[in-house]
Formats: structure tokens, sequence, C-alpha cells
């Protein structure tokens, strides 16, 4: 695809500066495109093979997989009938994310069906060791505060609608390789927490402290279930992120954080990601070393990317 007038290059920084490194030679989207389909297919046949081995079955969502099919289309039509790089490159994000999302929750349910011991009790005591003390952090904002826990709880469920608001704007103004950095990121962050999940898994600071009746417990019961064998479907049309350590959340968080650096977005997403750190304790029942970990692997991520693991 050639280039098209007013497209513009992303601006030096943290993010832009790692992928430039990470390919050095003229950027070509279709090569890392194909690339990130390869990890997908081969993620796809890991699950797969998960689903036979565990007994499993997987439950789609139609809706999902019109849409999905959609995007693939949408990216066709406008590579190769009426070229046009910001559309084809925004539906081609989109598709490879929802195909990457879907298959990432099957094998994070999957992580959770091996039943390791949990962590909780380490996890705790790794706070305890910094002088954190996670239960009276709770009882302040949920129980002496409840105005400010409501708050976070909002702040907190923002998070995909930002990474949403932020593709469009990146690829609305043009800065396409900066959207591809995002979706990587997004995607070598969840390849990194996928397996500490599994042999380290939490039932997070909720259960651990025996609060969670004080709040939506959402994964909670998905949790249990695939960890207990009662659980035989996994059902895409009502996926939970079952993930407490590391924390998923918060490492979206900080890559927001990065990835809308030079944007007008910036400006609010800086402190509005660093109030949905915070919110994880409450909001998303982590505890501090989830979110401490979560937050270390964006910058692993990013290395991966300099060290060239991602070039094609």
């Amino acid at each position: 695809m050639g280039d098209i007038e007013g497209v513009q290059p992303c601006p030096p920084g943290p993010v832009s500066a790692l992928a430039a490194r990470a390919f050095p030679h003229q950027y070509s989207e279709a090569a890392e495109a194909r690339s990130l389909w390869i990890i997908i297919a081969a993620l796809t046949g890991v699950a797969a093979a998960g689903l036979v081995l565990s007994g499993l079955r997987v439950s789609f969502n139609p809706v999902i997989v019109v849409g999905f099919l959609a995007l693939v289309g949408l990216n066709l039509v406008y590579t190769r009938i009426r070229p046009n790089r910001r559309i084809a490159s925004f539906a081609l994000t989109c598709a490879q994310l929802v195909a990457f999302t879907n298959v990432g929750t099957v094998l994070s349910y999957l992580a959770a069906s091996a039943a390791f011991p949990l962590v909780d009790n380490a996890l705790a005591a790794a706070d305890s060791a910094i002088g954190f003390d996670w239960l009276a952090f709770f009882n302040w904002v949920k129980l002496g505060h409840p105005n400010i826990g409501w708050a976070l709880d909002i702040i907190y469920d923002t998070l995909f609608i930002q990474f949403g608001v932020l593709l469009v704007v990146l690829n609305t103004v043009g800065k396409l390789e900066r959207a591809r950095e995002l979706a990587w990121l997004f995607v070598i962050t969840l390849l990194m927490i996928l397996p500490l999940s599994m042999v380290l898994p939490a039932e997070g600071a909720w259960a651990h402290y025996g609060v969670s009746h004080l709040t939506s417990a959402y994964y909670l019961a998905d949790f249990y279930a695939i960890r207990d064998g009662s659980m035989r479907v996994i059902d895409l049309s009502r996926i939970n992120g079952i993930i407490q350590f590391p924390s998923f959340h918060a490492a979206l968080a900080l890559i927001l954080i990065l990835s809308s650096r030079g944007t007008f977005l910036f400006v609010v997403f800086l402190p509005l990601n660093v109030l949905i750190i915070v919110s994880a304790l409450t909001a998303g029942g982590h505890h501090l070393s989830d979110i401490v970990v979560g937050l270390a692997t964006v910058p692993a991520a990013m290395l991966v990317l300099r060290a060239r693991k991602l070039s094609s």
C-alpha cells in the first residue's frame, strides 16, 4: 500500500521509538500484520488442543463472529478495491484484536482449569511486607467514602472504551504505526500474563479477605467453576476477565498512557488511567502485588519489540 497524503508519521516517543528499532526497515503493515495473524493462528491451535485434552467446549457469540467477518471484509475492500490506508488499517487492527481477545479468553480459562495452588497468601504477604494494608484501604474507600468507591468503580469500567476511542483517534489522524504498536503491546502483554496466571493463580483480594459480598464479585463464579471442573462450556457471549495475577487491567492502563502520547487524548488519559490503576485495588479486587507485576509486563513487552522478536 502506498502512502496517502495526510497520513502522519508517529512523533518520537517511547513506544514508537522501540517499534522503529523492532521494524528497522521501511514500515510494512502487511508484513507485521502477517506476523500477528500467524501468532493468532498458532494460539488458536494451542487453544484447540487444550480444549480437546480438557474436555471443555466453547460456545461462540454469533455477533462477534459476524463482526469479525465484517471487519475482515472491510479490510479487503479498502485494501484491494477502494484503497484507503486508514480505513483498511483500522479494520485490520480491530479484526486482529477481536480474534486475539477471544482466543486469549479461552486460553485464560484453560489456564485456570489447570487448578494450580492459589498464591493469594503470598501476594498478601508481599503487600504487607511493603507496608500496604489492602483491607484497610478497601474499607476506607468502600465503607468510609462510598462516593469515592462508586467513582472508582465507574472509572475502572472505562478501560476498554478508552482503548476503542484511542484506536479511532490514532487512525483518524493518520498515526497508523502507533495504532499497530498499541495492538502489539496488547498482544505481547497478555501473552506474558497468561502463563503466569496459570502457574500462579489467585482468587483475588475480594475473596482472600472475605469482602466479595460487598462487591460485584463478577469473575469469581467462573473462576471457581473452571477450577473445580463444574464449568464444561466456555461461553464467549458472557466472558469475564478471570485473571487476577498479574493485573492485565493495570497493564492496559499503562499502555493507554504510553500510546496516547502526542495526541490530544494524553491530557485526559494520563490522570484517568492513573486512577484506573488505583481503582484496580477496590473495583477489580486486585492485590497491590498483582498491579505491580502487571505494570512490569509493559516495559518487558517493549523490550520484546526492541529485541526484534516480532520482526518478519
